[in-house]
């Protein structure tokens, strides 16, 4: 717990480091209150944004340059030099969708195997990418426990078409497979609920966490919730992530140090047909829920 406490004090200090150096690099910021400024509420949305231009801009065998628009980006590069190792990778798996107009904020999701194999491709640069952030900042973390990120805040609630909960064996299953490759005698379940959310959304994934932890309670769970920032880097950091499909978990676990897993991608109900995932049909569908908030009946399909 002392680790742990000291690791919050070193990301506050880090927010309140960046939001110097945001305040000096924009004279004209308005600094009335704190919600003026950008704190990240979407961390994994800049970085989704930031990932898609990066790799576009390699596509196009130009330079990299971006304008670095909020506190956590912007100690990331503006530029990066047009890398022809990394361009020649990406013509290897043969990519035949022009991603021009894709959204950029949702560039993570893994629609397609073809998306897969690019953030595959990637991986290695972007997990030194942030490597070297982190280093220099002096924000590395010794996590010793693999971390499942618990996605509950405005969704379930708001059924979006890509975020749903997913079937306990999905969590088991992918604790089994760690086991195979690492030794652990805990997990943390990181569940932070305020995000978009209100206090009935609040106290319904509450009670969806400590479900989650009695379903897991042979691998000594514990819930978790530090700051946007705090829970980024603990995820790059930790020896497994095991998501529920968000931005925030992609590019913190997928380009972290760590092993990462996921289920199959699900849009409107449907999942990724072409996907190579072990982990296919482990999402609950919104079609087979009337209310999110009637726990008892939404329980009865996690089993």
């Amino acid at each position: 717990m002392k680790i742990y406490n000291e690791n919050i004090i070193k990301s506050f200090l880090f927010i309140l480091l960046i939001i110097i150096v945001y305040f000096l690099y924009n004279k004209h910021l308005k600094f009335d209150t704190f919600e003026n400024v950008s704190i990240d509420k979407n961390i994994g949305n800049s970085f989704s944004v930031y990932y898609y231009k990066y790799v576009m801009s390699i596509l196009k065998k130009t330079d990299f340059s971006y304008e670095n628009d909020s506190l956590f980006i912007i100690l990331f590069p503006k530029f990066i030099k047009f890398n022809e190792e990394i361009y020649n990778k990406l013509q290897e798996i043969n990519i035949k969708n022009n991603y021009e107009n894709y959204e950029d904020v949702a560039f993570w999701s893994v629609k397609t195997q073809e998306i897969q194999n690019i953030h595959n491709v990637m991986k290695p640069y972007m997990n030194k990418i942030f490597n070297d952030v982190f280093e220099k900042n002096n924000l590395q973390k010794n996590i010793v426990y693999p971390i499942i990120h618990f996605r509950c805040a405005d969704t379930p609630f708001v059924k979006h078409p890509n975020y749903s909960l997913q079937k306990y064996t999905y969590f088991k299953k992918a604790l089994i497979k760690l086991k195979e490759t690492l030794s652990f005698d805990k997990i943390i379940i990181l569940s932070c609920t305020s995000h978009l959310s209100n206090k009935k959304n609040m106290a319904s994934c509450d009670k969806y966490s400590e479900l989650l932890k009695k379903e897991l309670i042979d691998y000594n769970p514990e819930i978790q919730c530090g700051t946007n920032v705090d829970d980024f880097i603990s995820m790059f950091y930790a020896p497994a992530v095991i998501s529920t499909l968000s931005s925030f978990s992609f590019m913190s676990g997928f380009f972290g140090n760590g092993l990462y897993i996921q289920p199959n991608f699900i849009d409107n109900d449907k999942e990724c047909d072409d996907c190579d995932s072990e982990y296919k049909g482990y999402s609950i569908r919104h079609s087979s829920v009337e209310d999110y908030h009637n726990i008892d009946e939404v329980y009865k399909l996690l089993l």
